[in-house]
């Protein structure tokens, strides 16, 4: 009985099901390596369980005799038919066999019998246990305040002073030449068809002004989508949270660095806080370069696209 407990032992590290004819098999449920919570991981599990159903011969435990004890098939399937009756005879007698490591039998009444099992482990899985990693969002540093030269405040403001001049200069030639916008131009063309070119003509000589107003209200809602169409914008992120609270403070240490216009992008499990950004990619990543060279604490900042 003892060689064909060891026989089935060593047929389970490397098979899902050993069948011993005339009693039942053995099988190895295996559950795989699975995550419990955010950042614990366990190790895979097998399960040893026995089917009393699974009692047809399929040569696998016959071939194992042959091949360790080098003998016939006939002497090898005569070894497991001894072995299964001497288990069978010890549970009328005593009520129960000790299977070793693979569990025990039990009876419950002169026909029947259950199997309790003992934890099994495949060779592959012995010495795994739970791994607890952090999770990437906590590697990331905490924010710290970082004191600005006086003469980096004064840079600061002189920029945002010229750039505010330039805006204003900007608006000023659009409220004064609204003829010069081009996509106006070119919208307004469109509605124009050659026979209206001689009446135009015609009031111009006369000294009479040309009633557009039709044209004009016609051609003014395709302006408006066409100006209020924008594409991409492309931010310059400094960091990826979870907790609100610690953006919040990357957002404060921002704006304490002059980057008066940082704020996030709310985003499915994770808020991302920029610094700046830009109609294009060519300033986000000039801009980019120059933010990594004055801030230090800011070189794993990268450009999105949004």
């Amino acid at each position: 009985m003892n060689q064909l407990i060891s026989h089935i032992e060593y047929l389970l590290h490397t098979h899902n099901c050993v069948i011993v004819p005339s009693l039942g098999g053995f099988v190895v449920n295996t559950a795989p390596a699975h995550r419990n919570g955010l950042s614990v991981f366990n190790p895979p599990e097998c399960e040893l369980v026995f089917n009393r159903e699974l009692s047809h011969n399929d040569g696998l435990l016959v071939e194992s005799y042959m091949r360790i004890d080098g003998i016939s098939f006939e002497n090898a399937t005569q070894k497991i038919n001894d072995s299964v009756r001497q288990i069978k005879n010890q549970l009328r007698s005593e009520k129960s066999v000790d299977l070793g490591d693979l569990g025990s039998f039990r009876m419950v009444d002169d026909q029947r019998f259950v199997y309790q099992s003992k934890n099994f482990v495949r060779p592959e899985h012995f010495g795994l246990s739970s791994a607890s990693l952090k999770p990437v969002i906590q590697l990331q540093p905490a924010a710290q305040l970082v004191e600005i030269p006086e003469s980096s405040k004064k840079s600061i403001v002189r920029k945002a002073g010229i750039g505010a001049a330039a805006a204003a200069v900007i608006a000023a030639i659009m409220l004064l030449f609204p003829i010069q916008d081009s996509t106006l131009r070119h919208q307004t063309a469109q509605f124009f068809s050659l026979g209206s070119v001689p009446s135009v003509a015609a009031g111009v000589v006369s000294g009479e002004t040309p009633d557009l107003s039709e044209n004009i209200t016609t051609t003014q809602p395709e302006v408006e989508a066409t100006l209020s169409s924008e594409g991409p914008k492309f931010y310059i992120v400094t960091g990826v949270y979870q907790v609100r609270n610690v953006a919040d403070d990357m957002i404060a240490l921002l704006h304490s660095e002059g980057f008066s216009a940082a704020s996030v992008i709310d985003r499915p499990n994770r808020i991302d806080v920029y610094a700046l950004s830009f109609s294009t990619r060519e300033e986000a990543e000039q801009n980019l370069k120059q933010l990594k060279k004055d801030f230090p604490n800011h070189r794993d900042a990268w450009v999105l696209k949004r």
